[in-house]
């Protein structure tokens, strides 16, 4: 049993070698994580469907006086992998990477700029001159969107921190697996 455990892990370093290899030669970061997270899960739930029938498969060509002695426990270990391979592995959204914020970090940096022109102004001038300071403020807040914009090599080690922590999600759930069939083996 341990040989497919070690086939599972050892196919899914291959995969996420190869995702993180296209993540740094893509041309087009922002596609490729919009993909991301459905490719990383559908190959994360096919495996683990997989494992789930190989495992299964093994016990009953190499212990079925396990099965026929322990009939109740062999369907709790079967419902609960079978509940492992549908609902065991979850990818979380890749949402929760996206750099997709520069307005609002424009917005934020605009109205700095408002207060820190203002107070400037009261302290030189001894009163806020409006107009000035609702030029630099919209200036400021101009300037920190177009240079705060995207960054193609901050957006591909995002996405390759994602993978790795894909990674270790897809391997608990194979994990998980092989403990549940780890008492009929």
């Amino acid at each position: 049993m341990e040989e497919i455990i070690e086939s599972y892990k050892s196919a899914l370093r291959e995969k996420i070698s190869e995702i993180r290899e296209e993540i740094s030669k893509t041309e087009n970061i922002k596609q490729k994580m919009d993909n991301l997270r459905e490719e990383l899960s559908q190959w994360g739930r096919s495996n683990l469907n997989s494992m789930f029938l190989q495992l299964k498969s093994y016990i009953e060509e190499h212990n079925p006086k396990f099965i026929e002695n322990n009939k109740e426990k062999w369907d709790a270990i079967l419902d609960k992998a079978q509940a492992l391979s549908e609902y065991g592995l979850y990818i979380a959204p890749l949402d929760l990477l996206r750099t997709d914020d520069k307005k609002i970090q424009a917005t934020y940096v605009g109205i700095g700029t408002f207060f820190a022109a203002a107070l400037f102004s009261k302290l030189i001038l001894k009163k806020i001159k409006v107009f000035p300071t609702l030029l630099t403020s919209a200036l400021g807040g101009v300037g920190a969107y177009y240079l705060l914009g995207n960054n193609d090599e901050e957006a591909k080690n995002l996405a390759v921190e994602y993978v790795e922590d894909a990674h270790d999600w897809i391997k608990t759930a194979f994990e998980n697996m092989y403990r549940a069939f780890q008492e009929a083996k």
